[in-house]
């Protein structure tokens, strides 16, 4: 049901973008219609555009809001490794929390509502001493670990079925069904399956596989690997960068 309608001009940018954020923490990216937004604001769809021009770049203010959430402090004498472990497990515990924005950020659209995150822990390494190139690309690549680790973690390993017959001679509407289901398996370019290839089931073991991979603790393993390979790539660099004391 349409909230009730209020008086033009009573409306500002920041009830716009705290509207979308409700929405989105609670149903989800596709909810976040600017008719839904209009409608949960009493105002028309095209009043919305007045104070965000797309529903690009309110998704971006949307993000760059909720990022807000992630400890990005700048901590006295901290060395650059732990300030990576503690600002991403904080980045990784608010998407648990909130795991529709999991799902924003993954969103293609998303750009400019990382940069005032990425700018402050870009502040935090170069105030630790560490060269610029260096910490670019520590960001760059932590991000993309990320990105790849909440994408993944996010997916279930669905319940198959073994198809009751499956000719690998046969064309026509049962290629397309043995390119989804056989993706990742010989053919997966052409859609024809090897006679050999067989569908396997997931079996509760794979399930129990597939959860520890994506682990609190495998997710730290993966910071360490993106940490040692930094301290490979800068050496003979000691890499000693710390937040001052002072």
């Amino acid at each position: 049901m349409a909230e009730q309608k209020r008086k033009r001009g009573t409306l500002t940018k920041a009830e716009v973008i705290a509207a979308a954020y409700a929405i989105i923490d609670a149903d989800g990216v596709d909810a976040c219609s600017m008719r839904a937004l209009g409608s949960k604001l009493g105002v028309t769809a095209m009043a919305v555009y007045g104070y965000v021009p797309s529903r690009e770049m309110l998704l971006n203010e949307v993000m760059a809001r909720f990022l807000e959430r992630v400890d990005t402090r700048a901590v006295r004498g901290e060395q650059w490794g732990e300030t990576l472990l503690r600002t991403m497990h904080s980045l990784r515990k608010a998407c648990i929390e909130h795991p529709h924005f999991a799902e924003l950020m993954n969103n293609p659209c998303i750009s400019d509502g990382l940069e005032l995150y990425m700018m402050r822990l870009r502040a935090i390494y170069l105030a630790q001493g560490m060269p610029e190139e260096i910490a670019v690309q520590l960001l760059s690549i932590a991000d993309a670990f990320f990105a790849g680790f909440c994408l993944r973690s996010s997916q279930r390993v669905e319940k198959g079925e073994e198809p009751s017959s499956l000719d690998s001679n046969a064309h026509g509407a049962g290629d397309g069904t043995r390119f989804a289901t056989e993706s990742r398996v010989p053919g997966m370019l052409t859609g024809h399956r090897a006679p050999t290839t067989r569908i396997v089931r997931p079996n509760e073991r794979w399930r129990r596989t597939v959860k520890a991979g994506y682990s609190e603790r495998s997710f730290e393993n993966g910071l360490f690997v993106i940490i040692e390979g930094i301290r490979a790539g800068a050496a003979p660099d000691p890499c000693a960068w710390r937040t001052p004391v002072q």
